[in-house]
């Protein structure tokens, strides 16, 4: 059965992100190397990866290699870096879809996910989000209402849905198929896909 796991804020091909979030890496070479090994330790060919904003700079080229040989059916949240020129790149591939945001249920609760954290979140909704790398969200939000998979705090790797469903309900029994199925091809959802090619 595939898994579904979530990371956020790769930045393959991104050198400033290597100063601005405190990287432990000498150049771009060495954490794209990093960053692909832990994501292919992590994750099988059968599962999905949500990339939940700001993944990639580079060429088309470039947008392949990282398509063919990262493990995983790969969603990406549009974030703050993922300009239409580069996610247009990432379409014309075929292998990736793109979407503002996600939404699903679990056991009656709502998980939407987002590359910037919302201010405002419905009362039984939990909002996943990357966007904040160094910093924590701010003490004024409800903590217990917000996961980050951006990889500074997250060992680097993509971390399994199961464990935010631990974390947020306690639990992490649930059918991961029905999951898949929502973030497909569930309604709002299609609203949400951006198909410019």
């Amino acid at each position: 059965m595939a898994e579904v796991y979530l990371i956020s804020d790769t930045h393959f091909g991104q050198r400033f992100v290597i100063e601005f979030s405190n990287r432990p890496f000498k150049n771009v070479k060495e954490m794209q190397i990093k960053l692909m090994d832990n994501w292919n330790g992590e994750v099988s060919k059968k599962d999905l990866v949500i990339i939940v904003g700001d993944f990639y700079a580079g060429n088309e080229i470039f947008s392949k290699y990282l398509i063919n040989n990262l493990n995983g059916d790969k969603i990406l949240i549009k974030g703050n870096h993922d300009y239409k020129y580069r996610y247009k790149k990432l379409l014309e591939t075929k292998d990736i879809k793109v979407y503002r945001k996600i939404e699903f249920s679990v056991y009656n609760h709502q998980f939407i996910l987002t590359h910037k954290p919302l201010k405002y979140i419905p009362k039984q909704a939990f909002n996943i989000h990357g966007h904040l790398h160094r910093k924590l969200l701010s003490s004024k939000y409800d903590q217990s209402k917000y996961y980050n998979v951006a990889v500074e705090h997250n060992l680097y790797k993509p971390i399994p849905f199961e464990k935010i469903l631990e974390d947020k309900l306690g639990t992490n029994n649930v059918n991961q198929d029905t999951i898949i199925k929502q973030i497909k091809y569930s309604d709002i959802n299609k609203q949400n896909r951006l198909l410019e090619q």
